[in-house]
Formats: C-alpha cells, structure tokens, sequence
C-alpha cells in the first residue's frame, strides 16, 4: 500500500480513504501506524477516526469502543460528534 510514515502523510492518507469495504485493509494499515506514534491529540483524533471508519465498514464493536474512546482522548469536536452519532446509531 506504501503509506509514508509521518502523521501528515497518514492523516493526508485517512483523508482519501473512504469508509467503503473496499478500503478495509488500507484503513488497518493506517490504524496500525498511527498506534506506533505517541499519545496526542492529533494522533488521536486520527485514531478516532480510522477506528469509526472501520465499524462504519465491518460493523464489529471493538472498532467502535476504540474510535470512541480515542475520539474523546483527542477532544476534536467533530471527531466526537461522529463517534457519538455512531454510537447511538448502533
């Protein structure tokens, strides 16, 4: 997939990687990156939000309690409007 490895270049990755299943794999790649760099508001808030494109895509709980629970770490305010509305969507 060939995703650089810097939070501009992952958050720019995040970006163009809709929720869809076919982009599954890519929003794990970039998951899995984000989890290598230190707690932080903007990594957490990326975090939030490749975690509730994930439930958008595969519906499994544990996406949804990680992009929660990252989404109120990161204190970004349309990040958490999307996990609560999620969460009460479920």
């Amino acid at each position: 997939m060939g995703i650089a490895g810097s939070l501009e270049d992952l958050a720019r990755a995040l970006r163009g990687t809709p929720p869809e299943a076919r982009n599954l794999s890519r929003l794990q790649e970039i998951a899995k990156l984000l989890e290598r760099f230190p707690p932080g508001r903007e990594r957490d808030g990326l975090l939030a939000v490749a975690y509730l494109r994930l439930f958008q895509v595969v519906k499994r709980q544990e996406y949804l309690f990680r992009g929660y629970s990252y989404a109120r770490t990161a204190r970004v305010e349309e990040v958490r409007a999307l996990a609560e509305r999620l969460w009460e969507e479920r």
